[in-house]
């Protein structure tokens, strides 16, 4: 019913315009990546972040995942967190983004600076849409609906099982935001475990920014695959 349904504007009433789907090939960075040298030991734990644009048409960390690199199993970090990004009046985790992509929401997440035994995975919103280019299956607890009037994309989220579109996936993510923390946590769960799969298969043509060398990435895409 439509009472029961949550609206989320997104687009031009915040005066950005939405980053488009950008088509070509992706290129993946392994070693060093945004300026910061690998570490020299293998990582234990991958902070993955998937990026896209938030209801300001601005790139932010919408998804971030500790996984274990030995097992492929993942935590979700709380992207609303209060976190200390240097140099800025920021303080949420996922307004790091912008100042360094996911090396610093990395960072953010430690403190300041990436403990040993971290490394980091940057999956940009043109490869988060890649990746789930077929769409995501994900179970629905709260009706919401959102439109982003700079695409004139209209996204309407059913109670229960629905198959989610690509072009629906930025009014997914930025939509849940506005749900209960239990149905947010049942569809960043779900949208974490297909992206975190379809990551496994990422290959150097298709990929994304990465503090880990060729041979860490590899160990770390079979874990991944366990999800």
């Amino acid at each position: 019913m439509m009472s029961t349904k949550r609206w989320v504007l997104i687009g031009a009433a915040s005066a950005v315009v939405l980053v488009a789907l950008v088509v070509g090939a992706l290129v993946m960075s392994t070693g060093a990546g945004r300026g910061s040298a690998a570490s020299s030991a293998a990582p234990t734990t991958v902070v993955v972040v998937f990026a896209m644009a938030g209801e300001d048409g601005v790139q932010a960390a919408q998804l971030v995942a500790a996984v274990d690199v030995a097992t492929g199993a993942f935590e979700l970090r709380e992207t609303s967190a209060t976190v200390s990004i240097p140099g800025t009046s920021y303080s949420r985790l996922r307004d790091a983004y912008p100042f360094g992509g996911a090396q610093a929401v990395a960072a953010a997440l430690d403190g300041g600076s990436i403990a040993a035994g971290t490394g980091w995975v940057d999956v940009s919103q043109e490869a988060w849409q890649r990746l789930l280019a077929l769409g995501v299956d994900v179970t629905i607890p709260e009706a919401f609906q959102t439109f982003d009037d700079v695409a004139e994309r209209y996204s309407d989220f059913e109670v229960g099982v629905q198959h989610v579109a690509v072009e629906d996936l930025r009014g997914l993510v930025n939509g849940v935001a506005y749900l209960s923390p239990d149905s947010r946590q049942t569809i960043l769960d779900a949208l974490a475990k297909a992206s975190l799969r379809a990551l496994a298969s990422a290959t150097p043509s298709q990929g994304v920014l990465t503090s880990l060398t060729a041979e860490q990435w590899t160990g770390f895409a079979k874990a991944l695959a366990k999800n």
